[in-house]
């Protein structure tokens, strides 16, 4: 080889080692107000769905919805790696923003659609009300019409209160007990009580969302909650998630999921849940050897209500379908 030729190869060695170090380099972000791990996902990855893995392989990000201005992040060919808000940052070379101050995160609220959660326990069950006729032999009724209802304790009703009349549908059992804990119910309307002669009561059907029958059942009205404040779960609590709203099998985002942990287990609402399954070894997994797989994270979802061993949360995100037996976890940040 000649030294011309040979000049030539180490001159292409020494760019393609340069060129080789320059995308190692990554780009330095830093964090600004309004950011989210979705965001962050869709902007350096071009995709949103991205996040989980950003999440669940930085542990310093403990709740995928709450990252605070003035954190970096390293950008890197398809990964992003939040870096230690301690110790000498890596030095930019694409992108360089001026450092973003810490503030106080503003408090978060979940704003729900305030639709009924579609279960009962069997406790409430057993307190709830049942329309028994109405004025005529109708078989269904509707909005307008007079109906007569039985309850225990229907001595103390009074004129005006206002109960839900709901359908109900099957039973909701615990995916790995099978125990039984309450059924799937639907809203069909409102009534108003205008009058009570025990044994029975007058109530006038304020409204009919479904066609409503006798043997419909009564549970007291509340008013629809409209906005849940995130709030910081005192301690972590594990469930499993029974099942969703409209007795729907596969549940995704903006989905009404039940878990069968309450506020006797300590969850409150606005508590935050993450969202996991058992991730299972693959077929061609080496022979020999047991191993503890990480579970697969599907998403996170805030509570809206509880009960003494059962709650209705919001799902917020998803990345996958979720299903009644998947994981969750109280969010400890």
């Amino acid at each position: 080889m000649s030294n011309i030729h040979k000049a030539l190869f180490f001159g292409c060695l020494l760019l393609l080692l340069l060129a080789a170090t320059a995308q190692a380099e990554p780009t330095i972000y830093t964090i600004k107000k309004g950011d989210t791990l979705w965001g962050l996902s869709e902007r350096f990855i071009k995709d949103p769905y991205y996040w989980p893995n950003l999440w669940s392989h930085n542990p310093d990000v403990t709740n995928p919805h709450l990252i605070y201005p003035g954190q970096k992040i390293a950008v890197y060919d398809g990964r992003i790696v939040f870096l230690p808000t301690e110790g000498e940052p890596v030095k930019p070379d694409v992108e360089k923003v001026e450092p973003v101050q810490p503030e106080v995160q503003p408090e978060l609220v979940i704003k729900t659609s305030g639709k009924a959660e579609g279960f009962v326990t069997l406790a409430e069950l057993e307190t709830a009300g049942i329309l028994v006729d109405t004025t005529d032999s109708r078989l269904m009724m509707a909005e307008g019409d007079t109906v007569f209802i039985k309850m225990d304790g229907i001595e103390n009703l009074q004129p005006g209160d206002l109960y839900t009349l709901i359908s109900v549908g099957d039973r909701i059992r615990h995916p790995n007990t099978r125990r039984t804990l309450g059924h799937q119910v639907a809203v069909v309307g409102q009534v108003r009580i205008d009058a009570v002669d025990p044994p029975v009561a007058t109530a006038l059907v304020l409204s009919s969302e479904k066609e409503i029958s006798r043997g419909d059942r009564l549970i007291p009205s509340q008013l629809p909650l409209q906005e849940v404040t995130l709030k910081k779960a005192e301690a972590p609590v594990h469930g499993v998630i029974l099942g969703g709203e409209n007795e729907k099998l596969a549940l995704s985002q903006f989905d009404t999921i039940f878990v069968d942990i309450g506020y006797e287990d300590g969850l409150q609402e606005g508590n935050m849940l993450y969202i996991s399954r058992s991730r299972q070894a693959s077929r061609s997994a080496l022979r020999g050897h047991s191993v503890s797989l990480p579970d697969v994270l599907l998403g996170a979802a805030v509570v809206v209500s509880t009960q003494p061993d059962t709650a209705a949360a919001l799902v917020l995100k998803s990345t996958d379908a979720i299903y009644a037996g998947d994981r969750v976890v109280t969010a400890m940040d």
